[in-house]
């Protein structure tokens, strides 16, 4: 089979009965170059039941299950790690795509090469699927949009919001900026994606109907901003981030851009600290499911039959995450010899293990303070060798290369 223009990804988790509504409204699509990939995260419902009723009348849906739920950003992920086609848009298992959507957003990406990811103009709608208000989109023009003038809107609260069902992502884009990431709460990983990639590329808005968003009780956005109260602080996150992304850019060597920008850093940190007390027990992922998505990370980037060096202050065990192939760093007979002396000392460890072949250096969260407190160190690492992955969680040097 030839390569599809488009992959929809679904990822679901015991949502079926909303579920096919949202597979109705991507098969009625008129553009024809489509594939449907539904991502079960372990549902114990009907899902699977609904999916292949689907699939048995139309060959363009694949039903993918994971033998284990392995959460919300694991399963994003996915989508993007099995996606083929040059555009990947990910619709959440209770909205709706309208008619045109697909085919209006190709055309838009491909006519406008520099713009790493399009979105349209999003109208809610409620469980029963009765219209409701549309987006706010404030002064965000219609077309193609400056990714720096986008930042600059959102840091200035001129922006809008960006809903992920009405998104179609460039793979190439993607290949720049890296798969999703939850540095600061684990349901606003969206933002970070949108943030990033308007760091680096332009973007463009639809100002047209062309998705419905339903609002429900058991969505996470609704259980996200008003039971756990950890939307706001999430929020104020990535928009300190947007921030330090133009602080990155060129129009920061301006004296009076960087004052603009300390004055808005004030004002969000400001707002942030209002908004703090009230979801700190609810923000982050819980310490095991860091470690989960650690470990699957590891095991995506390093073969399993491959060594490599764990600098993890012995707080992970290393049978989660890589059995007998992880190095304690520093080591002793094999075992946990706690950190490195100084920065030489460091250096030497990593080029004995480089001299008898290991390839990697995996740097976990709970050690990612040496790279302040060894600063020689983490400097010979970046100039001598690539780094490879970076996340909230890990980074990867490669030794070899």
């Amino acid at each position: 089979m030839s390569e599809t223009r488009v992959t929809v990804a679904i990822p679901t988790y015991n949502r079926a009965s909303l579920l096919k509504f949202s597979l109705e409204s991507v098969l009625a699509q008129d553009y024809p170059d489509f594939q449907v990939l539904v991502l079960d995260n372990a549902s114990d419902d009907d899902t699977e039941a609904v999916v292949r009723s689907f699939a048995q009348q139309d060959e363009r849906i694949t039903y993918i299950r994971n033998q284990t739920n392995i959460g919300v950003l694991g399963n994003w992920n996915r989508a993007i790690e099995l996606n083929t086609s040059p555009y990947l848009t990910i619709l959440s298992d209770d909205d709706l795509m309208l008619p045109g959507l697909i085919s209006e957003s190709v055309q838009a990406l491909d006519e406008h090469a520099q713009v790493a990811f399009s979105f349209a103009l999003v109208r809610f709608i409620d469980i029963d699927g009765n219209l409701l208000h549309f987006q706010e989109t404030k002064k965000i023009a219609d077309g193609v949009i400056n990714g720096l003038d986008f930042l600059e809107q959102t840091v200035s609260w001129q922006g809008c919001p960006v809903y992920t069902s009405s998104i179609f992502l460039r793979k190439s884009a993607l290949a720049v900026v890296g798969s999703f990431d939850s540095p600061h709460t684990k349901h606003t990983f969206d933002l970070t994606m949108v943030y990033r990639m308007t760091a680096h590329f332009d973007i463009l808005f639809l100002r047209k109907e062309l998705v419905h968003v339903r609002l429900h009780p058991g969505q996470i956005t609704e259980t996200d901003w008003r039971y756990d109260r950890n939307g706001p602080v999430g929020v104020m996150a990535e928009i300190i981030d947007a921030v330090s992304y133009l602080l990155e850019s060129d129009r920061a060597a301006d004296p009076e851009y960087r004052k603009w920008l300390a004055e808005r850093l004030l004002a969000l940190n400001a707002r942030q600290s209002e908004f703090a007390h009230l979801a700190l027990p609810y923000m982050q992922h819980t310490w095991e499911e860091r470690l989960q998505f650690a470990t699957q990370e590891v095991a995506k980037l390093i073969p399993p039959d491959e060594s490599f060096i764990l600098v993890d202050d012995g707080q992970w065990q290393y049978e989660a995450i890589a059995g007998g192939r992880a190095i304690p760093f520093v080591e002793k007979d094999g075992l946990y010899w706690g950190p490195p002396e100084d920065d030489t000392t460091a250096i030497e460890e990593v080029e004995r293990w480089e001299q008898k072949g290991v390839k990697f250096i995996v740097f976990g969260w709970p050690s990612f303070w040496w790279f302040d407190y060894y600063s020689g160190f983490y400097r010979h690492l970046r100039s001598r060798y690539p780094r490879v992955f970076k996340n909230s969680r890990l980074v990867v040097f490669d030794l070899q290369s």
